[in-house]
């Protein structure tokens, strides 16, 4: 939730095509939404696992280059090119709205009834195409970013109370439903 909310096509919808970058009503619009479904998120978790934290990250500064895996993509460089922006004013609208997200998701994060860790995953991997620790295409790291991503999460988790990261073995069915 989040991510996915704001790239692709519609990341155009966010851009104000006068040069100024992210259009702020509009990509308030777009995080109040992504606010809402953690909301939704939040009340689903208190109807099934009360008591069980959420985690989550604020994603870091991708790359808006054009650069996709075969499967998918681009994702930001295709937006930004028919806003007419280029690279090096991409990378700051890229910036600017990681850091509207992380304000957003900090923010849900700070209010102790949502129960939502947040690990700051921001500048973790190097702002570089094409080296191990940074970012194989717009959006995935290669896999040594992965792992430092993932050590961010590692660094975070020992401050949970290990009773809010376990598994719930009391509802656990001992076999498969049959199919009857």
């Amino acid at each position: 939730m989040g991510g996915d909310d704001l790239v692709g096509d519609q990341f155009a919808i966010y851009l104000d095509y006068e040069g100024s970058g992210l259009d702020a009503t509009r990509f308030q619009g777009a995080l109040s939404s992504v606010r809402a479904s953690y909301l939704d998120l939040f009340a689903l978790r208190d109807a099934v696992l009360p008591g069980k934290p959420v985690i989550g990250h604020c994603y870091d500064y991708a790359i808006p280059n054009g650069v996709a895996p075969v499967c998918a993509g681009p994702w930001l460089q295709p937006s930004l090119d028919f806003s007419g922006y280029d690279l090096a004013e991409g990378l700051a609208i890229v910036s600017s709205m990681i850091d509207g997200f992380y304000a957003m998701v900090s923010a849900l994060a700070g209010d102790p009834g949502n129960n939502f860790v947040l690990v700051d995953t921001r500048g973790t991997l190097l702002r570089q195409s094409g080296v191990a620790n940074g970012w194989a295409n717009e959006l995935h790291p290669y896999p040594a970013g992965f792992t430092a991503l993932a050590q961010r999460f590692m660094t975070a988790l020992p401050g949970l109370p290990s009773a809010s990261v376990s598994a719930r073995s009391s509802r656990r069915r001992s076999s498969p439903r049959s199919s009857k």
